[in-house]
C-alpha cells in the first residue's frame, strides 16, 4: 500500500502545482492586496510549493519567481497597517524568497532589504514589550509574541539569516522570555501571555474577562517551540532555561486526559473550562502544542517533556482514527488534515517513535479522499463556508499548503526549503 499511496500523493502534488502555474490566471479574489500578499493566502505562500519541488525539479523555479513577483507588487500596493508578522506581505515576501533562491548569492540585494526590514519591525515590536513591561502597562497582544502576526513567526525567520540580523534575534528572543513573568492586572496575576481580549470574538475586554491561548498559532506553544529552537541554534539569552521550563511546565498542567488519553483545551478564561478535545489541528488542537512540547524536550534535553509530546500526539490520532473527536476542518495546513500529517511527519521522524510513524499512510490517504479535481485547485473545499478572503489555492487554509505536507509524505524527506518553520514545526 505505501508505495502505491506515495504515488497517488506524488501525483496530486503534481495537479495543485499545475494550476498553481500561473499567477496571470488568478486575478484577485474577493481578497484586499495586503491578504493577497500574505503568506497564509497570497502569493508568497503559493511560491512556498514551487521553491520546494524545485529542488528535485528545476522546472518549478520559474514559477517560484513569478509568483514572488506577484507578491512584491502586491506588497507596494499593501500600505494599510495589518498585522505584519510572518504571515503579513513584508516578512512573507522575505520568507518565501529565501527559500527561493537557488544559491546563496542570488537576489542578495533584494533579500538583504527585506531583511533588514523585517529586523526593524521585529526591533520596534521587541521597544514596545520592553516599555510595556518597564512601565506596567498591563496586558500584552498577540503581534507581540505569536506566530502568525508576532514575534514567536517573525523569529522564526530572522533565527536562519544570522550575520546582520543577529541582534534582532537576540532582543527578540529576550522579548520572548519576558513573557514568563507574570502581569497584574485588575487586581490579578496573570500568566505573561494573557490577552485582554475575548477568547471568542478576540474583541477587547478587561483583562479579567480576557484569556490565556494555548494554541500553536496564537498561544504559548509558539513562543515556547521558538525558545526552544533557538536554543538548539545557540541562540541564549538570559532567563530563556527559566522560560522555556516555566511554558513547558504550565502547559503539562493545564492538560486534561479522557478515555483516550491527554489533551489540552484551546484557552484557559475565567469561564466554564472546555468539556472535552476539539479538532487535532496544528493551530489550536493538542498537536501543535505537543510539538511544542516534544521540540523544547529537545532543546533542553528534558525527557518528559518529549514524552508528554509523543503522548498526546498519540492520543489525538487514536480519537481521529476512532471518530471521537470533531473531523478535521478540510485539507489545510492550520486546521486540517496537511497540518496533522506534517506534525505527525515532524515528531515520528525526531523520536523514531514507530506508532506515530503508523498513523502516517492513514493520514495522508485521508488527505487524499479530499482530492477533487473537478475543483480549481484540486482539492475539496473545507465544510462550511470559506471566508471569502481566503485563497482556496493558498499555503495556511489551501492546496498549496495540502500539497507541501503530501511531498514530506511522498519523498518521506524533510522538506529541503524547511518551509514548515513558518508552522514552527522544525
Amino acid at each position: 500500500m505505501g508505495n502505491t499511496l506515495r504515488e497517488r500523493a506524488a501525483d496530486a502534488v503534481a495537479t495543485v502545482a499545475q494550476r498553481l502555474t500561473a499567477p496571470e490566471a488568478h486575478p484577485a479574489w474577493d481578497a484586499s492586496a495586503f491578504r493577497a500578499a500574505s503568506l497564509s493566502d497570497g502569493a508568497p505562500g503559493i511560491a512556498l510549493l514551487h521553491a520546494e519541488l524545485a529542488h528535485t525539479d528545476p522546472a518549478h523555479r520559474p514559477t517560484a519567481h513569478r509568483w514572488l513577483r506577484r507578491g512584491a507588487a502586491l506588497a507596494a500596493q499593501a500600505m494599510a497597517p495589518g498585522p505584519q508578522g510572518l504571515y503579513g506581505p513584508l516578512a512573507a515576501l522575505s520568507f518565501a524568497l529565501h527559500r527561493a533562491a537557488e544559491d546563496p548569492g542570488a537576489q542578495s540585494t533584494a533579500r538583504a532589504h527585506l531583511r533588514d526590514q523585517v529586523a526593524q519591525l521585529s526591533g520596534a515590536r521587541a521597544q514596545h514589550e520592553e516599555r510595556r513591561l518597564g512601565e506596567h502597562l498591563g496586558c500584552t497582544t498577540f503581534t507581540a509574541y505569536d506566530v502568525i502576526s508576532g514575534q514567536a513567526g517573525l523569529g522564526a525567520h530572522l533565527l536562519e539569516l544570522g550575520g546582520p540580523a543577529e541582534a534582532a534575534v537576540t532582543r527578540l528572543v529576550s522579548a520572548l522570555t519576558s513573557l514568563a513573568q507574570p502581569v497584574r492586572a485588575d487586581g490579578l496575576s496573570l500568566p505573561g501571555w494573557w490577552v485582554a481580549l475575548d477568547a471568542d470574538s478576540y474583541r477587547p475586554v478587561a483583562p479579567a474577562r480576557g484569556h490565556a491561548n494555548l494554541g500553536m498559532a496564537h498561544g504559548v506553544p509558539g513562543p515556547l517551540a521558538l525558545l526552544a529552537l533557538a536554543w538548539r541554534q545557540g541562540v541564549r539569552v538570559p532567563g530563556q532555561r527559566p522560560a522555556i521550563t516555566g511554558f513547558a511546565e504550565w502547559l503539562i498542567a493545564q492538560r486534561r486526559t479522557d478515555t483516550a488519553g491527554p489533551w489540552w483545551p484551546g484557552q484557559l478564561t475565567s469561564g466554564p473550562a472546555q468539556p472535552r478535545p476539539g479538532r487535532p489541528s496544528w493551530c489550536y488542537g493538542t498537536p501543535g502544542i505537543a510539538r511544542a512540547l516534544h521540540l523544547a524536550g529537545l532543546a533542553l534535553d528534558v525527557p518528559h517533556w518529549r514524552e508528554a509530546g509523543i503522548a498526546a500526539l498519540r492520543s489525538a490520532l487514536a480519537r481521529a482514527a476512532a471518530g471521537e473527536a470533531e473531523p478535521s476542518a478540510g485539507p489545510g495546513l492550520c486546521h486540517g488534515l496537511a497540518g496533522l500529517l506534517q506534525t505527525t511527519w515532524r515528531v515520528a521522524r525526531d523520536s523514531g517513535d514507530a506508532e506515530l510513524a503508523e498513523h502516517l499512510p492513514l493520514l495522508a490517504a485521508r488527505l487524499l479522499d479530499l482530492v477533487d479535481e473537478d475543483e480549481p485547485f484540486g482539492f475539496a473545499t473545507a465544510p462550511g463556508e470559506r471566508p471569502p478572503e481566503e485563497h482556496p489555492g493558498g499555503f495556511l487554509t489551501g492546496a498549496a499548503g495540502a500539497a507541501l505536507a503530501l511531498h514530506t509524505f511522498a519523498t518521506d524527506t524533510a522538506p529541503a526549503t524547511r518551509w514548515d518553520r513558518a508552522l514552527l514545526l522544525a
